[in-house]
């Protein structure tokens, strides 16, 4: 009887081992596995990326040194309201106005979002505030010119390099034919 219970209890106590030891070891595995393939598709997915990178810094090498001093006026990536007045009393001046009263303001702190208006879902355009990679400086100043003059000007600030958004503008009449004109213009640049 010996030699018929022997084989039995073995198989038994390799079904308990099993169920108690091995199958927990072999859920480890697939766990382990399963995490192993999300490290092997990130590593995939980094190579990707890296391949990306190269080509649009290799891109952005084949672009000439005059045109990326064009894209950095466009929208530079930093505040630089000195550059900003130098550039629009440049423009006034080949026009013959002087800025006066020269004022610029940026958002209180640089991380601040900017509201955009947004068309949301429903339709609404409500204003959100968004984590965007831009921000805004304003300029405001004064200049007295003739109409024709410092509609030139604005033609003028209107065809510049950087972008300019001209918000807002306040005319004070005289009899002369010379306006006083108060002006308020936004420019952005790149948030890093």
């Amino acid at each position: 009887m010996n030699k018929n219970l022997t084989p039995l209890i073995l198989i038994v106590l390799a079904v308990g081992i099993y169920f108690t030891f091995t199958r927990a070891k072999i859920d480890e595995l697939q766990a382990i596995r399963q995490v192993n393939a999300q490290y092997e598709q990130a590593l995939k997915n980094s190579e990707k990326l890296v391949k990306v990178r190269d080509t649009v810094r290799d891109n952005y090498n084949k672009i000439s040194q005059d045109d990326q001093e064009r894209l950095e006026k466009i929208l530079p990536d930093n505040v630089d309201n000195v550059r900003l007045i130098i550039d629009v009393s440049g423009v006034a001046a080949r026009h013959e106005l002087v800025m006066k009263n020269v004022k610029t303001t940026t958002p209180k702190d640089a991380s601040e979002p900017v509201v955009d208006t947004a068309m949301g879902q429903g339709g609404m355009g409500a204003p959100a505030p968004s984590q965007s990679t831009y921000s805004t400086v304003t300029l405001n100043f004064s200049v007295s010119s003739n109409y024709q003059n410092f509609l030139n000007f604005l033609k003028d600030i209107e065809a510049s390099l950087r972008i300019i958004e001209v918000s807002k503008i306040t005319i004070k009449s005289s009899d002369t034919g010379i306006y006083d004109y108060n002006v308020e213009i936004k420019t952005f640049w790149l948030k890093q």
